[in-house]
C-alpha cells in the first residue's frame, strides 16, 4: 500500500510542479550575498542551500518580519523550496528590482559579475529602459575585461617565445582565462598585430539594433566606432 503511494506521488509532482510554474512568478538570483534560502522567513532560520547567481526560482508568496526584511517564499525544484530574501532576486516584470539590480551592477567591482548580471537584466527585463541599459553595461565590462585578459595572457604567451602575430593569435583566443567568459557567450578577437585581445561588441550591436532611440545607443555606437578604427 505504502508503495502504490509513493507511486502515485512521484507520477504527480511533475503535474504539480507545471502548476506551480504556470501560477508564480518568475525570478532569477542575482545578489549571492545574501541569497541563503531558509526553512522560515526569518533571518536566523536554518539554512537549506545557497542560490548561485543565474538560478531561476518561482515566487508562490511573501511575508515581512518585524524588522522589515521582505522574505519571498519561491520554488527552487519539484522537491525543494524555502524562503529566501527578497533583495536576493529579480522578479520579472517588477520595475524596482530592474532598477535595484542595475544598480548592483554599477557597484560591482568585479567585471565578470558585472557582466554575469548584465545578462540578467538584459533577459529579464528585456524591451525596458533598464535592458538598455544593461546592454551598454555589458559591453563597458566586456571591454575592460579584455584589457584585464590581454595582461594575464600575453604573460603567458610571452614565455612561448612567439613572435609570429599568426601564431601569437592562436595563443590569445585559446587561452584559459577566456573559458568562463566563453560559457557566458563572450566573445573576444585580437587587434592586427595580435598584441591584445579586443571584445567583438556583441552587446552594443544589439543595444543598437533593438534600442535606437535610447541615449545609450549613443555611446554604444562611439564604442563601435573605436573598434572599427
Amino acid at each position: 500500500m505504502i508503495v502504490r503511494v509513493l507511486v502515485c506521488l512521484m507520477l504527480l509532482a511533475p503535474s504539480v510542479w507545471a502548476q506551480t510554474a504556470s501560477s508564480a512568478r518568475r525570478a532569477v538570483v542575482c545578489d549571492e550575498r545574501i541569497s541563503a534560502l531558509r526553512e522560515r522567513p526569518e533571518m536566523q532560520s536554518p539554512l537549506r542551500r545557497r542560490l548561485r547567481r543565474g538560478r531561476v526560482v518561482w515566487v508562490t508568496g511573501s511575508r515581512r518580519t518585524r524588522e522589515g526584511v521582505e522574505f519571498l517564499r519561491v520554488a527552487v525544484t519539484r522537491r525543494t523550496s524555502g524562503w529566501v530574501m527578497a533583495d536576493a532576486v529579480a522578479r520579472r516584470g517588477v520595475r524596482g528590482d530592474a532598477l535595484r539590480l542595475i544598480e548592483l551592477i554599477e557597484s560591482s567591482a568585479d567585471d565578470f559579475v558585472r557582466i554575469r548580471l548584465a545578462q540578467i537584466a538584459e533577459t529579464e527585463f528585456r524591451g525596458s529602459p533598464e535592458s538598455a541599459r544593461a546592454l551598454l553595461l555589458l559591453g563597458e565590462a566586456a571591454d575592460r575585461a579584455a584589457q584585464n585578459l590581454t595582461r594575464l595572457s600575453m604573460r603567458r604567451v610571452k614565455t612561448y617565445g612567439e613572435t609570429m602575430p599568426q601564431q601569437r593569435r592562436v595563443y590569445l583566443l585559446n587561452d584559459p582565462a577566456l573559458d568562463r567568459y566563453s560559457r557566458l557567450g563572450v566573445r573576444f578577437t585580437t587587434d592586427a598585430e595580435a598584441e591584445r585581445l579586443v571584445y567583438d561588441g556583441a552587446a552594443y550591436r544589439e543595444l543598437i539594433r533593438r534600442y535606437p532611440g535610447r541615449p545609450e545607443t549613443a555611446t554604444a555606437r562611439e564604442r563601435i566606432g573605436k573598434q572599427e578604427r
